[in-house]
């Protein structure tokens, strides 16, 4: 049983957890609900009684109707309940389509007054915006997201709840179509061709050697040996080092204000990276160099990216240090994501399998992995279009 603990503004501490319920009996679908008390010990206790009435109903849910003012009242009650299961990038991106999309949509609606032809013209509305934005920089301009597909499954969760808690006899979501997205020219994914990861790496060589710089440096070419997410670099303690084996294992990462979560972005994020020789000497290095630099403020730390108070950093604080870098190299680039579509460039054009590619960047898929980066391998390109040759003159 995962136990949430909450503090309430007033100071005071409640604990939360799901309860699974068991199989209902009449819609053949798994229940669980929400139990808050006071105390652990209370909580099992009213998880308990919770499930010893659903037993006694008949494995069924009884519908007690519940009351809300609005939309908003019950779409808030819902996403209070979202965001403790899900972690806090995605608690961020609910947040701002709950202020940007739903609640300024259908807000002050009274629950039972919407209708299917509501939501329908919502739902087009959101799409007509996002098929004739204009794009800049490959983004669309805010209230025009291309995710409306995504906003109309929150509204069909939001009033499954309403449905469940008794305010609508039936889920008007569940008729609406989104219509399509249209179909635009694919970005073209930011990293560093040969020649200017050759420019980048002499002017990364061309710093002066002081702490801030070396921290820099380290980071980069880290991130460039091993193809890891910004996050989960920063997220690194020197326990995940392997010094004897060459290896760096991957188990969490940091958020964009620098709290760690406790499992990488995927649940294949979980993985262990073989590096070279030359890759460990760069981190053993900084090791030797930031143990001297924080003993002398009296701070030991465990992690290998560490803030100047010895905790995890938070991305957006080095973002535009990197930008800096970048524009001084004389690069027109910006943005962490560029070392990881490099080292995936490298390794294909080196002639690695893709299934190791997979491993190293942390897919959930090799179809991820083929889809995103089978056009940075122009040299394969090249050889495959050679062995084609090749095969004609074979026949002649």
């Amino acid at each position: 049983m995962k136990i949430n603990k909450i503090t309430k503004k007033d100071g005071t501490v409640v604990y939360r957890t799901a309860v699974y319920l068991g199989v209902d009996s009449l819609t053949g679908k798994k229940v669980k609900t929400y139990v808050t008390a006071k105390t652990k010990k209370a909580l099992k206790t009213l998880s308990d009684l919770k499930i010893a009435e659903f037993e006694k109903n008949g494995k069924t849910r009884v519908r007690e109707k519940v009351e809300f003012e609005n939309f908003e009242a019950l779409a808030m009650t819902w996403l209070d309940d979202y965001l403790l299961t899900v972690k806090s990038n995605s608690q961020a991106m609910m947040r701002s389509h709950f202020k940007l999309y739903i609640i300024p949509a259908l807000g002050n609606y009274k629950v039972e007054k919407i209708t299917a032809p509501l939501l329908q013209s919502i739902v087009n509305d959101w799409a007509k915006r996002a098929n004739t934005a204009s794009m800049s920089k490959g983004k669309r301009p805010i209230g025009s997201c291309r995710d409306y597909k995504l906003l109309l499954n929150t509204i069909r969760r939001i009033l499954d709840y309403a449905f469940q808690l008794g305010v609508i006899s039936s889920n008007p979501a569940r008729m609406v179509v989104a219509p399509r997205l249209k179909v635009r020219r694919k970005q073209k994914l930011k990293y560093l061709d040969n020649r200017y990861l050759k420019k980048f790496l002499d002017y990364l060589g061309s710093l002066e050697q002081t702490d801030q710089n070396i921290f820099s440096i380290t980071l980069y070419k880290l991130l460039l040996d091993t193809g890891l997410r910004i996050g989960e670099a920063l997220a690194l303690n020197w326990s995940d080092i392997d010094y004897d084996n060459n290896i760096i294992h991957i188990d969490k990462t940091v958020d964009r204000l620098g709290k760690v979560q406790d499992s990488p972005k995927t649940a294949s994020g979980i993985r262990d990276i073989s590096v070279s020789n030359r890759t460990m000497l760069m981190l053993k290095q900084w090791q030797n160099r930031q143990r001297v630099l924080y003993r002398k403020h009296g701070i030991t730390t465990k992690i290998v990216f560490a803030s100047a108070v010895g905790g995890y950093r938070a991305r957006t604080n080095i973002a535009q240090e990197l930008n800096n870098h970048y524009k001084n190299a004389g690069i027109n680039l910006t943005g962490f994501h560029a070392f990881r579509h490099t080292h995936a460039s490298l390794l294909l054009n080196a002639g690695a399998d893709y299934k190791e590619i997979q491993h190293r960047l942390g897919h959930a898929n090799i179809s991820m992995t083929i889809d995103t980066y089978s056009h940075l391998a122009p040299d394969k390109a090249k050889e495959t279009a050679s062995i084609y040759e090749e095969a004609l003159k074979k026949l002649s």
